[in-house]
C-alpha cells in the first residue's frame, strides 16, 4: 500500500529551477552614494591643500620670529648698552646683559650715561662714584607713585678699566623684586 502525498495548494508550488544558473547581475548603486563618495574623493586634496599652507605660513611666521628676536632676550656686551634700553635679571656687575624691549618683564632700566674725556686723568674711585651719582639725579625719569622695591644704581670703571680705555658711567633704575617692571621709565 502506499500512502498518498498531501496535495500542495497550487499557489504554493514551487517554480520550477532552472538547469543553468542565472547569473546575478550587481545591484546599481543609489545616485547619492556616487555622488558622496565622489565629493570625498574631491575634498581629500582640498583638505591636504589647507593643511600645506597653514604649515607654511606657521613656518613664515616662526622664521620671521626668531630672525628678528622677538620675544627673546638679546645679550649684549656692557660697553654697547644704550640709555633707554632695559635688562631681564639684571647684574650691574655682569660682562653683559639680556637686553629686552621695556614692554616685556625686565628687572633695569639704564636711564643715564656719561663718558670722560680719554684725555682725563683717573679721578679716583669716591670722585667717579660721586659723579654718577649727580649723573642719576641728573637723570630725567617718570617714576611711579610707589617706589618701595626701586632702586637708583650708578656703574662706573675701576682704575684698571680706566687705564683700559673705560671711561664711561651709567645710571640704573632697577627693581628689587626681580623682573616686575614692565614700562619705561623715560620721557
Amino acid at each position: 500500500m502506499t500512502a498518498a502525498m498531501p496535495s500542495v495548494p497550487a499557489e504554493m508550488a514551487a517554480e520550477p529551477v532552472p538547469e543553468e544558473p542565472v547569473p546575478e547581475e550587481p545591484l546599481p548603486e543609489e545616485p547619492s552614494a556616487r555622488r558622496r563618495q565622489a565629493r570625498r574623493s574631491r575634498r581629500r586634496p582640498a583638505a591636504w591643500i589647507v593643511l600645506a599652507a597653514a604649515a607654511a605660513v606657521g613656518l613664515i611666521i616662526w622664521g620671521i620670529a626668531a630672525l628678528s628676536g622677538i620675544g627673546r632676550a638679546a645679550s649684549v656686551e656692557a660697553t654697547a648698552y644704550a640709555k633707554g634700553d632695559c635688562f631681564a635679571d639684571f647684574d650691574a656687575t655682569a660682562a653683559s646683559g639680556d637686553r629686552v624691549p621695556c614692554t616685556q618683564a625686565h628687572s633695569a632700566q639704564l636711564v643715564g650715561v656719561e663718558k670722560a674725556a680719554d684725555s682725563e686723568a683717573y679721578p679716583g674711585r669716591d670722585a667717579l662714584e660721586q659723579r654718577a651719582g649727580q649723573l642719576c639725579k641728573a637723570s630725567e625719569v617718570k617714576l611711579p607713585q610707589d617706589i618701595s622695591a626701586l632702586k637708583q644704581r650708578s656703574a662706573y670703571p675701576s682704575e684698571d678699566g680706566w687705564k683700559s680705555g673705560d671711561r664711561r658711567m651709567d645710571c640704573y633704575i632697577v627693581s628689587t623684586n626681580g623682573n616686575t617692571l614692565t614700562t619705561s621709565f623715560l620721557h
